[in-house]
């Protein structure tokens, strides 16, 4: 879903840098990113090829990247691990 269309930014709408590169932009209040997050969105504004005013809810992608942080924290060769 697309939210605070006014504050977006979307890297198809700026022009590339002399690298190449799509310069980041954000005036996406953090509050509404924050909210959206809590309850198991995904952000746009996350994405290498930004979408600001994008939220995608997809709990099945969190529940594989939870899983996988949790094996990394578990790996014996992970130094932080206790």
């Amino acid at each position: 879903m697309d939210v605070a269309v006014p504050h977006a930014h979307y890297w198809k709408w700026s022009r590339p840098d002399a690298r190449g590169l799509y310069p980041y932009k954000n005036t996406m209040p953090l509050e509404i990113v924050r909210a959206f997050e809590a309850e198991g969105f995904i952000w746009g504004g996350r994405w290498y090829h930004y979408d600001t005013m994008h939220f995608e809810y997809r709990p099945e992608l969190l529940c594989v990247a939870r899983a996988e942080a949790a094996r990394a924290l578990t790996s014996p060769t992970n130094p932080a691990r206790p």
